[in-house]
């Protein structure tokens, strides 16, 4: 029998969770993180359940087939129902990793992947290999091994970035949300099913007993309406960049749960799959101490203790400030009063908060310095007063500041100049009037808001590119807030402080290739790059791409073009959906 390939649309991404689209693009049949049933499940509807499957274990080795729930193939017929079976062969325990259990599991579209597997199968790692739909067999075994199951789970979801990721009786309610964010698809009544059979409701929160005084039940209809509760959540969490949240809410719901996120945050923060630039209105909200510890977080930290360098004129004098409520800092009331109280360009602002430490005046308007949400008490614990002072000692040692003017509130083993009396309140006349002494007696040459943009814009540019060499030759044109940057008469790009982006004009392309501003990307075809770019037309591409970044376009040496990344690095490999968007064709 012909295999029908499933239809699939990236309809939402944030991390390694993602809405896909099943069947015609233009109006979807139904949509991941979705349920898979099985014949002794009640039915669902199709938009929240896209597959039927079912176990056969008559015959050795068992066999396990998927049919979609409906027509979900190209044309899109009645008979284009995408169905799926496999061996799932003899599985090992994970314990018994070094143990090859031999063949046995297929190797197609339905592909049953183990940890036992992924260590002796030399078959997964043929390039052609582009499974539809995997299956983790021993992922509740994996769930016992410390930091196994996440570890696999990346691993999977990285290499077949396309496929649609399944783990049989993992998922709930109560951690739907979590595993989507470690990059699952598809879950199970499995648990549920159990739940009710013992006269236990497995909600959002977790399994309790039910309640007999408000006639509660424990059975399948009030389990699957738990269900869809929760994958409800789950998707608007995705599409609105608010999983996060949810997540380290469900996180909550055991032990277990907690040690999978906090083993997963660590995993990735090596090369997380992160955002560069996001829309206005994304917000990160950090309301407890494992916001902490998110990989956007300890990225920044990273960055901010060992690489960032402040603009050149700017190396003789540290002012410390406190943080705001508002983001960017610049447009709220107390920072308009240090503003007025600091008239010298030439000193370097630098505010100190939780989570990300410090954020530097220049980067105040950067993702997720620009964007994050934190409740505010006016009092510190241990491990943000570490982080603070540890960020401080290691930007003085690297730049070398010679004074160093201290208007936070946070004492430091460093010789400061301390500008905020006891039990005055930072943005006071008293204490604004003793920092504007401060920041008089260090002098220092006056300089012209352009000429001080410059080297700002240059700060940017080395954080965000890693290199300010494509400036050479510009000046600052235009007026506030969207400056310009001009050589001679010509637009050369534009800051866009709403986004925190520079946008570049055509003509600059060029430049950003010789000066290694931008990253490039490889296409293949011979045909006029037109539209976007999609996983077909991919040749080479980096493999930590962020979201936002801008990108060149190549083809065959030759510079086509510009584009914008509409998905991260690990999924240019093969992902469904559209890759970037394009900016400008030469």
């Amino acid at each position: 029998m012909e295999h029908k390939p499933l239809a699939r649309t990236v309809m939402a991404r944030w991390r390694h969770a993602r809405i896909f689209g099943l069947g015609n693009r233009s109006s979807p049949g139904s949509f991941t993180p979705g349920l898979c049933l099985t014949p002794k499940d009640p039915e669902m509807e199709v938009e929240l359940a896209p597959f039927f499957v079912e176990h056969n274990s008559e015959n050795l080795p068992a066999s396990l087939s998927m049919t979609a729930r409906g027509n979900w193939s190209f044309p899109f017929g009645e008979s284009d129902v995408p169905k799926y079976t496999a061996d799932e062969g003899h599985t090992l325990p994970p314990s018994l990793q070094d143990a090859d259990s031999g063949q046995g599991q297929s190797t197609g579209p339905l592909l049953p992947v183990s940890w036992q597997r992924l260590v002796h199968d030399a078959t997964l790692l043929d390039v052609d290999l582009a499974p539809e739909i995997i299956v983790l067999q021993d992922a509740l075994q994996l769930a016992g091994h410390p930091g196994r199951l996440v570890q696999t789970i990346r691993l999977v979801r990285e290499r077949f970035p396309a496929a649609l990721l399944w783990a049989p009786g993992l998922g709930g309610p109560d951690n739907c949300a979590l595993l989507a964010w470690f990059g699952l698809d598809l879950f199970d009544l499995r648990r549920s099913q159990q739940a009710a059979a013992h006269g236990v409701l497995l909600t959002r929160d977790g399994p309790r007993q039910i309640d007999s005084t408000s006639g509660e039940s424990a059975e399948m209809t009030a389990q699957i309406s738990e269900w869809k509760a929760s994958l409800s959540a789950t998707r608007s969490a995705i599409q609105s960049g608010t999983l996060r949240e949810l997540v380290e809410k469900q996180s909550l719901n055991s032990p277990r749960l907690v040690e999978h996120l906090r083993r997963h945050d660590a995993l990735l923060c090596d090369s997380a799959p992160l955002s560069m630039h996001v829309e206005k209105t994304q917000r990160f909200r950090c309301h407890s101490s494992v916001s902490r510890e998110d990989p956007i977080v300890q990225d920044w930290i990273h960055r901010i203790e060992h690489d960032y360098m402040p603009p050149e004129i700017q190396r003789e004098t540290l002012v410390l400030l406190p943080c705001s409520d508002r983001k960017p800092y610049s447009s709220s009331q107390s920072h308009r009063f240090f503003r007025s109280a600091i008239r010298n360009r030439r000193v370097h602002q630098v505010m100190v908060t939780s989570p990300l430490g410090l954020v530097p005046r220049e980067l105040e308007e950067q993702w997720p310095a620009a964007h994050y949400d934190v409740p505010v008490t006016g009092d510190w614990d241990d491990d943000e007063l570490a982080t603070i002072r540890r960020l401080v000692n290691a930007l003085v040692e690297r730049v070398g500041y010679k004074t160093i003017i201290n208007h936070s509130g946070i004492d430091f083993d460093l010789d400061t100049i301390d500008t905020r009396p006891e039990g005055v309140g930072a943005s006071s006349k008293a204490a604004c009037d003793v920092l504007r002494e401060a920041v008089e007696s260090v002098g220092g040459e006056h300089m012209r808001e352009k000429q001080f943009l410059m080297h700002s814009f240059a700060s940017l540019s080395r954080w965000q590119y890693g290199t300010d060499a494509w400036m050479d030759g510009l000046r600052v044109g235009g007026k506030p807030p969207r400056w310009m940057l001009m050589k001679d008469k010509q637009q050369m790009a534009q800051w866009h402080p709403e986004t925190g982006r520079f946008s570049f004009t055509k003509s600059i392309l060029p430049i950003l290739r010789e000066t290694g501003t931008l990253r490039e990307v490889e296409i293949g075809g011979d045909a006029p790059w037109k539209g976007d770019i999609f996983p077909a037309m991919v040749v080479k591409a980096p493999s930590d791409l962020k979201i936002g970044e801008e990108i060149l376009v190549i083809r065959d040496g030759k510079l086509l073009g510009s584009a914008r990344c509409k998905a991260a690095g690990w999924e240019w490999s093969g992902s469904a959906g559209r890759l970037a968007k394009s900016q400008h064709r030469l």
